[in-house]
């Protein structure tokens, strides 16, 4: 990722990113200030969130659970808490009781926050509701052989290891270990981006332009997402609400959607105007699908791309200086807003969805 912990892309292909890796953080400034676009946005700025008291330090990673929004510090060792509804900081975790040790990751499932510590080996998991430690995963039980992308879906939680050349799946109730799969039995040779639903887990392996598509219990592989049907060229993010999955393809500018049931190709959203570049991270609620943009040039990018989610026709582009975009590369929705990390600035842009 960039600042001192990075997404650590085993074989990672060439890409085309001024920033390898982003960070997310958010930026406060007062008012309502309209929607930028053309005559069908809807996304408006509500306030940029930024300042020392936030504890925001190379952002990597952000999620939600509808009452609060949690922000990963890689290069603070430590986890910011923010008001969903306000944006005040709430708390900034940071003792070495949580055990954090360059939190590259993290994936909220509304009961609990797991947070992937990228230098440490160990998940450290909250309570979503409180923010208190549950409890720090680490040793030899759990075959962690250095965290990088984890995702959880209330009933397991899957991490990869640095490499991305295993998963191991750990009990999102218990926290107890369920087992330790190599990827290559699952069809692809690393994890560069993970995601998962209620029912599947999905693996994007960039270099083999590939997702694995694995039941969510018991973790068998349903099937290998590649070939020209899909169109996947450099997959990077992923992300799905259990109907949809888009995958982000950065040497095409590109996205592709899946149908999250099947598994079938629907459709190639790219087009001139669309500002797809470098896309660092997606979210999504029942009417539109929003991306973050790094660039692959200082000047490209810096903006986030609001999609229709029936039509997959593009809404706006969100990229003036208003909303403080600086490096956007994460991203997160929950209760009408769109919550954006800013690695630039240590910021985060808070965002009423339409």
């Amino acid at each position: 990722m960039k600042i001192s912990v990075a997404p650590h892309t085993p074989k990672e292909i060439p890409m085309k990113f001024r920033i390898r890796a982003t960070i997310a953080l958010t930026l406060a400034l007062s008012g309502l200030l309209g929607a930028v676009s053309a005559s069908a946005a809807t996304s408006s700025l509500v306030k940029v969130v930024q300042g020392k008291s936030y504890g925001f330090n190379a952002v990597t990673a952000i999620g939600s659970n509808g009452a609060n929004v949690w922000v990963a510090n890689s290069a603070g060792n430590s986890v910011t808490e923010l008001d969903a509804s306000t944006g005040a900081k709430l708390n900034v975790f940071k003792k070495a009781q949580f055990g954090f040790d360059g939190p590259a990751r993290l994936s909220d499932d509304w009961t609990h926050v797991w947070v992937a510590n990228d230098a440490g080996n160990s998940v450290t998991e909250l309570n979503a509701t409180t923010g208190a430690l549950v409890r720090v995963i680490k040793g030899s039980t759990y075959k962690l052989r250095g965290t990088g992308q984890i995702t959880s879906n209330g009933i397991d939680v899957w991490i990869s290891n640095l490499r991305g050349t295993t998963l191991a799946e750990v009990s999102a109730t218990t926290g107890n270990f369920i087992k330790d799969v190599k990827v290559s039995s699952l069809g692809i040779a690393q994890v560069n981006a993970l995601t998962s639903d209620s029912t599947h887990v999905w693996a994007v392996d960039s270099t083999a332009n590939a997702v694995a598509e694995l039941n969510a219990e018991p973790g068998s592989l349903v099937k290998v997402l590649k070939g020209s049907d899909y169109r996947f060229d450099g997959p990077l993010a992923i992300w799905s609400d259990g109907s949809h999955v888009w995958v982000a393809n950065e040497r095409s500018s590109s996205l592709t959607e899946v149908d999250a049931k099947t598994g079938a190709f629907v459709r190639l959203i790219k087009g001139k105007k669309d500002g797809l570049n470098v896309v660092t991270s997606i979210t999504s609620s029942a009417k539109d699908v929003w991306v973050t943009n790094l660039g692959a040039t200082v000047g490209a990018g810096d903006s986030v791309s609001e999609f229709n989610v029936s039509s997959g026709s593009l809404v706006s582009v969100l990229s003036s200086a208003q909303y403080g975009f600086s490096a956007p590369n994460a991203i997160t929705y929950i209760g009408g807003r769109i919550w954006v990390a800013n690695n630039g600035t240590n910021s985060m842009t808070e965002i009423a969805a339409g």
